[in-house]
């Protein structure tokens, strides 16, 4: 018999057990790795106190160089195990650090072990209590089944240890009785658990009127944005993978055997001139059970207020618990204007096709939707984001898109400081600046506003890929591939971090992937081109750029032109890549065509003064597509060069 002493520390109906290393929830243990519990114990050490990043990123990796995001990752961890009341327990204080705002009791304990005649190893924990005689006794067996003893009466601990031995069988059949009773309350109560991943469907629209597609989209959107805003929901599935299924008849046990996820909901909408019909289905996948369903009838200017009540009625039927803070998540109207709301689903809806019309069209509808309610933070970052994506592609001088941008941040982030959206605009504003430590800054807000936005973490990929931080960014990838396992656009960025890591092989395959869920990714097909580039696959390169610039918008065939022309110059056909260059020079007298192109041409031609002239006025403009000057093979014949060491200098990404 051996028995040990051991520390714990209980809040909130959890103990901490410092000896074993584990978390429990009354008698239940909570998973949780080995660093987020040394976090957790570190939190709870300290209780009441700020502890700083820098402190935690000390005392958690104390000989290993680490970066915020491995803190904001571990802290993530130990706010899942902790469930509604997460955030209350663990309070962020913006750049500052955290504090763990919880009252702290630590308890001593004994803990006896033994092997009974019967070969069934014992474990007995014994809560100490002032020196006083044992008030209560837990045993456990190997199977980690538990019994509770009643308080005994009064005798030696030892005495009562004696009895159990004496009683071996008696206590095994105990605990087998007790561990079937327990299994059997649970599997006939297992309906009323909390459900913890969802994938919301594409609501259907009835009515077939396709000018009713934005509504359908926007109800999809929003729920799936609201839903996963609550720390209770491990996994709410992002919308490219459910967008999936649009048009498709869907088994919820197939659905959610994809998707990973253990409830599905669908959803009908039937728009009547000014009536909106909804209907919906809840499912609990798993026991393939109906678990609700609920029907809304209301006029379309009350569509933000249906979705309000809608969210609150999956919610309730998920049986998930809420703090405060997370209802108030749950059910807050951005704007109290029903046709702005409006406005902006249609803004959303025409920005999601990605292209120079749609974006155009979505700036239209923003502009309306704020025009209607001057103070609607969302719509600011909507504008934001097409603005972006214009300057981006080079279809807008980005000097105007730059201060386009930047005004529509400044206004949503003056109106609402508490947007995720907001904080990735601005990150990707700091970007542009070089002001690559307040990216970092406003990305890690972002990140703690909405830790469950595929949008949030793939920016993080982008920033640390530039570095080249390559592993840290894997893991955003795979974060956010667990949020949207069916996105193409994951896989690609997967390969475009590989192909940077110098891993062309392992590219492919990912790049491959993308195209077997769709076909027709412009993006999937760009980056191919590059890593067939890097193993010397010239034909198989400019076939590969042949397919996106087929795929592309009409509008912005040129920006994929440029990099087949670069193609051509590093396969050495020269003559084809001359013609390329000749035809954007008398482009650029009827419009804008982003200094970057020629650069990229001049670099596949070998011409460094010509490549050095044009990537200076890329600098100059600030152009997003330097951002991975560090990093991309396509730069490897100009990084001898003093000038290119100088270039990147200026970047500020040395």
């Amino acid at each position: 018999m051996h028995k040990l002493s051991h520390q714990t520390r209980s809040f909130d109906g959890f103990t901490l057990d410092l000896t074993r290393g584990c978390l429990l929830r009354g008698t239940q243990e909570v998973k949780l790795p080995p660093k987020p519990f040394e976090a957790l114990k570190h939190l709870v050490e300290n209780s009441g106190r700020l502890i700083s990043k820098a402190e935690f990123i000390q005392v958690l990796w104390p000989d290993t160089a680490v970066t915020d995001d491995s803190l904001v990752q571990c802290l993530m961890e130990v706010r899942r195990a902790l469930g509604d009341e997460a955030q209350l327990i663990i309070k962020t204080v913006p750049r500052r650090g955290y504090i763990f705002d919880r009252a702290v009791q630590a308890v001593p304990a004994f803990v006896t072990t033994y092997t009974d005649e019967t070969g069934v190893r014992v474990i007995i924990e014994e809560q100490e209590s002032n020196g006083q005689d044992v008030n209560e006794l837990v045993v456990t067996p190997v199977s980690n089944a538990l019994t509770q003893i009643p308080a005994r009466k009064p005798g030696s601990f030892e005495q009562l240890t004696t009895a159990i031995k004496g009683h071996a069988y008696a206590v095994m059949i105990a605990i087998l009785s007790t561990t079937i009773a327990v299994f059997a309350i649970a599997y006939f109560t297992r309906p009323g658990e909390a459900i913890d991943s969802i994938a919301v469907m594409p609501f259907v629209n009835v009515s077939g009127d396709p000018n009713a597609e934005y509504l359908s989209d926007g109800l999809t959107e929003s729920l799936i944005d609201r839903l996963s805003k609550l720390p209770s929901l491990k996994t709410v599935i992002a919308r490219n993978s459910v967008m999936r299924y649009r048009g498709k008849q869907t088994d919820p046990q197939a659905v959610a055997h994809d998707l990973n996820v253990r409830a599905v909901l669908f959803g009908q909408l039937t728009q009547r001139g000014d009536d909106i019909s909804i209907s919906i289905e809840l499912v609990d996948a798993r026991y393939n059970k109906h678990l609700w369903g609920g029907h809304y009838n209301r006029k379309l200017a009350d569509i933000n207020v249906m979705q309000t009540e809608i969210a609150q009625d999956i919610s309730e039927n998920l049986r998930l618990r809420l703090s405060g803070d997370d209802r108030q998540r749950l059910t807050r109207a951005y704007t109290q204007s029903g046709e702005a709301y409006q406005l902006y689903m249609m803004g959303r809806y025409y920005g999601r096709k990605r292209t120079k019309g749609g974006w155009e069209k979505s700036i239209d509808y923003y502009n309306q939707a704020v025009a209607k309610d001057p103070n609607y933070a969302l719509a600011y970052t909507g504008l934001a984001g097409s603005y972006a994506s214009l300057g981006f592609t080079g279809l807008m001088d980005p000097k105007e898109a730059h201060q386009k941008e930047e005004w529509a941040v400044l206004k949503a982030m003056q109106i609402d400081d508490s947007l995720a959206e907001a904080h990735i605009a601005m990150s990707h504003l700091r970007t542009l600046d070089l002001n690559w430590q307040g990216a970092e800054e406003e990305r890690q807000r972002a990140l703690e506003l909405n830790p469950n936005s595929v949008e949030v973490l793939s920016s993080g990929n982008s920033y640390l890929s530039a570095f080249g931080r390559f592993d840290e960014a894997m893991q955003h990838l795979e974060r956010a591939q667990e949020l949207d396992p069916l996105s193409s656009a994951i896989y690609s960025d997967k390969g475009l971090l590989l192909y940077f890591a110098r891993q062309p092989d392992r590219a492919i395959e990912q790049l491959k992937k993308a195209l077997e869920l769709d076909p027709n990714s412009v993006p999937a097909h760009a980056r191919l081109t590059w890593v067939y580039l890097e193993k010397h696959m010239y034909d198989e390169a400019i076939d590969e750029q042949k397919k996106a610039i087929a795929l592309e918008d009409a509008s912005g065939n040129w920006r994929r032109t440029s990099l087949l022309g670069f193609t051509y110059g590093v396969a050495g056909k020269k003559e084809e890549a001359l013609k390329i260059l000749t035809d954007l020079q008398s482009l650029s007298k009827e419009r804008y065509v982003a200094p970057y192109n020629f650069a990229l041409i001049y670099i596949g031609l070998g011409d460094k003064e010509q490549a050095f002239t044009w990537l200076n006025k890329a600098y100059e403009e600030r152009s997003d597509s330097l951002r991975f000057l560090k990093v991309n093979p396509i730069y490897d014949s100009l990084r001898s060069d003093p000038r290119f060491a100088d270039l990147l200098k200026r970047m500020k990404l040395t």
